[in-house]
């Protein structure tokens, strides 16, 4: 980015060079003419170049030189014109017009013993103009009369010449004016342009046999017939004061000095009056009813000078004015301080005032200031918050003030459902916030008219003051107790967990927190465990009532009263208690309540009976209590050998001869 600006500004910085270095050649070469666009710039630079040369009698050649160059402009496009109109003509005559404005008053600016350096340069612009003007077509138009202008101004020129002592525009080898016809153009020759004999070519006005030696005839004065002033022949003793013959023309109270205090022979327009040499220094007798209404009364030179109504400058320290009502009072806005301008304003500008309230003494403020007030503002003075140096900063004294009805100005300062009492019960008199309300002080007691819109949703609808202390709304701490409150549900629904007990939460939790809980099952008389605790169970939990095995202090140390639950079916329970190929049977034939341990198996008969060696499934292949001996022996044979001694067969008579499975009750194994 900062490259880019640096370039972006190189690039700037040579446009505009490059620019001011062309526009400056233009006011050097000068190839453009009126009419053409680029003239323009071209014209601009001249001037620019004009202003820029600060020696007068080099600006005066300057000067010359471009009205030179606009007369050149004038011939060639004038020659150009062919009859068809002369509009370019007279563009160009125009600026020609101004070139000469600029030419007398740079000659008149020229340092006095500079003249005859400028003489030659003079003469030849003079002739150049007078042979170009005398061929200004008659059919042409001419409505704002530039051609007789120029004219008047070649003369005022020629004038100049005479009265600097220069030689006339007919002298310095000059007195032929066809000399100046053979001027070369860059269109040609005068004579080329126009095709005129320079042997037809008029004597110019002015020159030596056209002259005054007492009063130069010049300007309107050179188209007067002899017999104009001189009737009768009479020349001697003819008056030579303009108001000789003027008189008639002043208008009604015109100043009553010479003319030429104002005009020039040439034209009563463009009317200069030269008050210092007219020592006028008094002018309200000449300009009275140039004042408006209601002006100063004083001297025009008080204010104005004498090039320019505009830009006055009134010197009241000079003109002693103290009294400033008597000429601004018009320029007072409605309502405004009555007193003295000078109070707040100087006399340079209006704006920028400054109201010394202790100079003038100024406590009432409500007589200037009311408009200034906002709607419902303090209806006291000012001061009573403000300094005279702004309005902001603003700070109200109100103890000075006695100020303690606090609702007659801040009503509008209140949010909506705020305190309805003073501002003072909670606010201080320096800032709106770090407000302390003293509910103590104010017998504040009923919480709910002022915080309800502080409550959550679902919150407790009692008064704030059961939890919550008048501090801060943090820490609350609900007494349920001094509350009454009992129906822990009507709070608390929201904060059971799913499949949570349905009663009081008093019935297990303290006031003090959710934590530490303990039911008294005997208090709340819960007897179905598995309303509650359904959830609690094991998979293939025992599906009776947890009060069976289990304490109400702990799910630890169950002990299971098999006698009181009338439990019975033991493979019910402890099926999956069993070890691999253990005994198939109620647990009870071996197993007491108390423990697994001490197991107490009854069996009379030998467990290792005929190399059973404690395998159950010899004697009892489908389980006990059933069992047969003729897994091993052959009950055919068995029944053969018993026939004559036991009496209606031997089946499940084994035992009862063999207890202890010997042959003849003892010895060795049958």
């Amino acid at each position: 980015m900062r490259r880019f600006l640096i370039s972006a500004s190189l690039i700037l910085v040579l446009l505009a060079t490059v620019t001011v270095g062309i526009t400056a050649s233009l006011a050097v070469i000068r190839p453009f003419r009126p009419g053409q666009l680029p003239f323009t710039v071209q014209h601009f630079a001249e001037q620019a170049r004009a202003r820029l040369i600060f020696n007068r009698t080099r600006q005066a050649r300057y000067r010359l030189e471009l009205a030179e160059e606009r007369a050149e402009d004038f011939v060639v496009l004038l020659g150009s014109a062919n009859g068809a109109g002369g509009e370019a003509a007279l563009l160009a005559a125009g600026f020609l017009n101004q070139a000469l404005d600029q030419v007398i008053v740079a000659i008149v600016a020229a340092p006095q013993e500079d003249l005859p350096d400028l003489t030659s340069q003079l003469q030849g612009l003079i002739l150049q103009i007078d042979v170009a003007i005398s061929t200004w077509p008659a059919s042409f138009p001419d409505p704002q009369g530039i051609i007789a202008l120029i004219a008047a101004k070649i003369d005022t020129l020629r004038a100049m010449l005479d009265s600097t002592g220069i030689a006339a525009a007919g002298g310095s080898g000059l007195e032929d004016p066809s000399s100046i016809l053979s001027f070369q153009g860059s269109g040609g020759t005068i004579a080329e342009l126009f095709g005129i004999d320079p042997r037809e070519v008029i004597f110019p006005p002015g020159s030596p046999g056209a002259l005054h030696a007492f009063f130069p005839l010049v300007g309107g004065h050179a188209e007067l017939e002899c017999a104009t002033c001189h009737s009768n022949g009479q020349y001697a003793g003819t008056p030579n004061q303009c108001t000789a013959c003027h008189a008639a023309e002043a208008p009604p109270d015109h100043y009553p000095g010479e003319c030429s205090a104002c005009h020039t022979p040439f034209s009563w327009q463009n009317a200069t009056f030269d008050h210092g040499i007219a020592g006028a220094i008094d002018c309200i007798s000449c300009h009275l009813d140039d004042k408006p209404a209601n002006h100063f009364s004083g001297q025009c030179s008080a204010c104005h000078n004498t090039t320019d109504w505009a830009a006055a400058v009134f010197n009241h320290q000079a003109a002693g004015a103290t009294e400033c009502l008597s000429c601004h009072t018009k320029d007072k806005p409605t309502n405004h301080f009555s007193g003295q301008c000078s109070a707040c304003h100087n006399t340079s500008s209006w704006a920028g005032a400054v109201f010394n309230h202790q100079a003038m003494g100024a406590t009432d403020c409500i007589s200037c200031h009311t408009k200034d007030k906002p709607a419902n503002h303090f209806s006291g003075q000012c001061s009573a918050c403000h300094n005279t140096s702004s309005w902001a900063g603003a700070v109200f004294n109100h103890q000075a003030m006695g100020a303690t009805d606090c609702i007659s100005c801040h009503t509008k300062d209140k949010p909506a459902n705020h305190f309805s009492g003073q501002c003072s019960a909670c606010h201080n008199t320096s800032s709106w916030k770090g407000a302390e309300f003293n509910h103590q002080a104010m017998g504040a007691t009923d919480c709910i008219s002022c915080h309800t819109k502080d409550k959550p949703a679902n919150h407790f609808s009692g008064q704030c003051s059961n939890c919550h202390n008048t501090s801060k709304w943090g820490d609350a701490e609900f007494n349920h107790s001094a509350a009454g409150a009992t129906d822990c549900l009507s709070c608390h629904t929201k904060d059971k967990p799913v499949n949570h007990f349905s009663g009081q939460c008093s019935n297990c939790h303290n006031t003090s927190k959710w934590g530490d809980a303990t039911f008294d099952h005997g208090a709340a008389g819960a007897t179905d465990c598995l309303s509650c605790h359904s959830g609690d169970k094991p998979a293939n939990h025992f599906s009776g009532q947890c009060s069976a095995c289990h304490s109400t202090s702990s799910w630890g140390g169950a002990t299971f009263d098999h006698g009181a639950a009338g439990a019975t079916d033991c493979i019910s329970c402890h099926s999956g208690d069993k070890p691999p190929n253990h005994f198939s049977g109620q647990c009870s034939n071996c197993h007491n309540t108390s423990n697994w341990g001490d197991a107490s198996f009854d069996h009379t008969f030998p467990l290792d009976h005929h190399g059973a060696k404690g395998d159950c499934a010899k004697c009892h292949p489908s389980g006990p209590p059933a069992w047969t001996c003729y897994g091993c022996h052959d009950k055919q044979k068995m029944e053969e050998e018993h026939a004559d001694n036991v009496t209606g067969g031997i089946d499940g008579k084994c035992v009862q001869c063999h207890p202890d499975g010997k042959k003849g009750g003892g010895g060795d194994d049958d």
